[in-house]
């Protein structure tokens, strides 16, 4: 093994370490210190209401909500940890001279988000031939179903939360420092692999491993995060509407 490789492991290893690390520290400060996760939940109810759930099923809904918080707080203290391991800002991804234009850049992001739909939806159809079929997770589908202020912080989580929380983490950070530090294809595959492993749903992990290439994609692309932003926006959007489709129809097809 040359040095160069060593190198690049130790660099993809160091920061698949401190991006866990800063995660797990965003969890315990938003989920696990008394009172901050209650005035959370406090806040998300008196925006949308009480869900209409069993106690216990309700508590774990709002956690859907906190979790891009904690994600969020997360990429907080990636980031200045980060600059503390390598002082200094990281490099554009794309020069601000060759940005493109903004019709240009939502016209990427437009092709990049029929990636991730058709992708998914073809991965799902594989796997399902090959006698995996990929399930969305049973808490979402018992959200969609509940409706009222259940689906509502669904949707507030989905479309603005997570898009945020995780482009943030897995693109703006991870992906960049690794891309930086070791190259562009191993910035892809790990921001890809922790974001497919970060959602913990087995039976999805090929389509979220694929979701995270293409967001990647739409930053290299653009050289906007923004942009990375939206497609993550539409391709929720996107699955939240087929859920709502099948909770309107009684999943008749």
């Amino acid at each position: 093994m040359s040095a160069a490789v060593r190198d690049r492991i130790a660099v993809v290893t160091s920061e698949i370490v401190t991006a866990v690390g800063c995660f797990a520290a965003g969890l315990v400060v938003i989920l696990g210190i008394p009172g901050v996760a209650d005035g959370l939940r406090a806040a998300i109810q008196a925006l949308f209401g009480r869900p209409v759930l069993p106690p216990d099923q309700a508590k774990v809904a709002l956690s859907l909500a906190l979790t891009p918080i904690a994600t969020l707080f997360g990429a907080l203290l990636y980031d200045r940890l980060g600059r503390v391991i390598e002082p200094g800002p990281l490099p554009p991804l794309v020069p601000a001279a060759q940005l493109p234009r903004l019709p240009r850049a939502a016209t990427i992001s437009l092709v990049y988000l029929g990636a991730a739909v058709v992708g998914s939806y073809t991965l799902g159809f594989l796997m399902q031939l090959l006698g995996a079929p990929v399930a969305e997770q049973p808490l979402v589908l018992d959200l969609v179903a509940a409706g009222g202020p259940a689906l509502s912080s669904l949707v507030f989580s989905a479309l603005v939360l997570a898009p945020l929380g995780e482009e943030l983490f897995f693109r703006g950070l991870l992906f960049r420092r690794v891309a930086h530090r070791a190259g562009m294809w191993p910035g892809l595959a790990t921001s890809a692999l922790l974001f497919a492993v970060f959602h913990g749903n087995i039976h999805g992990l090929v389509i979220y491993f694929w979701l995270g290439l293409v967001f990647a994609g739409a930053y290299v692309a653009t050289g906007r995060l923004s942009c990375a932003v939206a497609v993550h926006f539409g391709n929720n959007a996107i699955t939240l509407l087929a859920l709502l489709t099948e909770r309107a129809t009684g999943g008749q097809s």
